[in-house]
């Protein structure tokens, strides 16, 4: 779909008249005593099918295990070039029949990735109205959720449009101005215990792409103010905990690729293994814990309010 200055402008100024955002649907509360979902990122890779189905299969067999309310995806949701419109086949070949396991029969909410902009991104929002699973009610977004008298508040950016690449330059600098004052508004409206922000681009990683300039100092610091807990993200093909000032950064984008990671002096763990990761969270603390593409588990610390 194209789009003039005027109508990109237009759009971006009236999504801050509405609050900015929209809030995903099917956030009622959940009577379980603590909260357990999957993050995965850079999956949705028709070219690596063999790495893909086994990392499926393994968040198959950790989700019922752990009774998982829901699946995170940090973007790249499909290569190499995003999806056409809601009917292309690889919903199917790359979705629907690859992450087919009972357990992962749950909500999938998804962040959108830089390959995915090479698609149609309308396609991937409006597939939430098909879908029993996918949710993307639009570019960013929020999600509430509650559990043993705790709550837990989500906030999924758009990060690519923060990026000013290609096509999107005429408009990056407003829309990421437009997503961060709504981040830090929510953030700050927010009384949840457990605020979680999820981008598809790190604010630090280990891997090929490296830091972000831009998130680390625009982004970070509104992190930093609000006592957020912890920042998901893909980008980079690896499993990765990292932790600066008080925030915990992960990078789950080992979905159906993988490269090696560098040294990085915030890391605490980092594999180049396919994989993903489980959080579950209590009103009193949680754990973050990294699987392999065998179900193996390959890290585990601690998450403190």
């Amino acid at each position: 779909m194209l789009h003039t200055r005027r109508s990109l402008i237009q759009g971006a100024l009236a999504s801050l008249a509405l609050g900015g955002v929209a809030r995903a649907a099917g956030t009622a509360a959940v009577a379980a005593k603590e909260l357990s979902f999957l993050v995965v990122g850079d999956w949705g890779d028709g070219q690596s099918p063999t790495t893909a189905a086994a990392v499926a299969k393994a968040m198959g067999t950790i989700g019922a295990q752990n009774a998982i309310s829901f699946v995170i995806s940090t973007g790249d949701n499909f290569y190499e070039s995003g999806v056409e419109s809601t009917s292309d086949k690889k919903w199917r070949t790359n979705f629907e029949e690859v992450y087919n396991a009972p357990s992962l029969q749950v909500p999938w909410y998804a962040v959108l990735g830089n390959h995915d902009y090479g698609g149609s991104i309308s396609a991937q929002i409006d597939y939430s109205k098909k879908s029993r699973r996918w949710t993307m009610p639009d570019r960013y977004f929020a999600v509430s959720k509650e559990f043993g008298g705790a709550s837990a508040d989500f906030f999924f950016l758009d990060t690519q449009r923060m990026k000013g690449d290609t096509l999107l330059e005429i408009v990056s600098h407003l829309d990421a101005e437009l997503q961060l004052r709504w981040l830090d508004r929510a953030l700050g409206e927010s009384q949840a215990p457990w605020k979680i922000v999820i981008g598809h681009h790190p604010v630090f990683s280990g891997g090929r792409h490296g830091d972000s300039e831009l998130l680390g100092k625009r982004l970070k610091p509104i992190l930093d103010r609000h006592g957020v807990a912890m920042y998901l993200c893909g980008h980079d093909h690896h499993l990765e905990a990292l932790r600066s000032e008080q925030v915990a950064y992960f990078v789950s984008g080992s979905g159906s690729r993988s490269r090696p990671p560098h040294p990085h002096a915030k890391s605490l763990f980092a594999s180049a293994t396919p994989g993903f990761l489980l959080v579950k969270l209590t009103p009193a603390g949680g754990t973050a814990s990294f699987y392999s593409q065998d179900a193996a588990l390959l890290y585990s610390q601690p998450l403190i309010l």
